[in-house]
């Protein structure tokens, strides 16, 4: 597949990757990639619909599927020499075709980074203010290489937790948040069970059903091939806020709403692809 033209539309193919119909295209938008979305913003099933492209090992792209056009918003790049894994996000909306994917650039706006000194998988994502401001956490309970043996591959497990935000789409307790790079005020609430007390939410993959042979979890026709990567995040009573899942080798569909916003979605995503 070849990379799209940054920022501009695209149709989608002819899937089941275009789940919205002609009445939906005529009301529905696409939220600003750092606000929380609306009703405006959700389709038919209640989510806003995006779709994650995969360029090789390296460059991923979210693109908005809205009125059967896909809009590039996101991109994310790995950076290659780093002691540990850690995504570069720009905001393909802001940025050009040819512009360099570097932290100098006008339209980065953050990262994911996991923390190479934790035992399980552990990724922060920060903003790119000079505080690094924490918008994401997310742990992964990684099973040890006895049990994958003895089981085969287990579905994954994830915990996250995000800031809640007023109707305003402002931080509703901000000074938790912009904790230095070193100390990860968001990661310490999630291990010690803190977070319902700070204005945050926590939520958890669904543990999917075992059918035939195989790990099942109902995308509502959004998602219809298998993988080790298909999930969905949770809260506490079972509201899925996030759903993930594989459409073929390159794209994958990512759905979500509100308290996620297409960047903390789009981090959910990479930390599935890095395991």
């Amino acid at each position: 597949m070849e990379p799209v033209r940054i920022g501009h539309p695209r149709s989608p193919k002819q899937s089941n990757d275009s789940a919205s119909s002609n009445n939906d295209a005529a009301v529905v938008t696409a939220p600003n990639i750092f606000a929380l979305p609306t009703e405006v913003n959700y389709q038919a099933i209640g989510f806003v619909q995006t779709v994650v492209t995969r360029f090789g090992s390296n460059r991923y792209e979210l693109a908005f599927q809205v009125g059967g056009v896909e809009t590039v918003a996101l991109i994310a790049q790995k950076v290659t020499k780093s002691m540990t894994s850690n995504y570069h996000l720009f905001d393909a909306l802001r940025g050009g075709e040819n512009t360099k994917m570097t932290k100098k650039a006008g339209h980065y706006i953050g990262k994911l980074r996991r923390d190479k000194d934790q035992p399980q998988g552990c990724y922060t994502l920060y903003d790119s203010s000079r505080e690094k401001q924490q918008l994401a956490a997310f742990v992964y309970d990684i099973p040890n290489l006895v049990s994958q043996v003895k089981e085969g591959q287990p579905p994954r497990k994830m915990q996250a937790v995000i800031p809640k935000y007023s109707e305003g789409n402002a931080l509703l307790e901000e000074e938790t948040l912009n904790i230095k790079h070193h100390n990860n005020r968001l990661m310490e609430h999630l291990h010690n069970g803190t977070w319902q007390h700070h204005d945050l939410v926590a939520v958890q993959t669904r543990p999917p059903s075992f059918h035939e042979g195989q790990y099942r979890l109902n995308f509502q026709g959004r998602v219809l091939t298998p993988s080790v990567k298909n999930m969905q995040l949770e809260d506490q009573v079972g509201q899925t806020f996030l759903q993930f899942g594989k459409v073929d080798d390159a794209r994958f569909h990512l759905d979500f709403k509100a308290p996620f916003t297409a960047v903390s979605a789009f981090a959910a995503a990479l930390a599935q692809f890095d395991l």
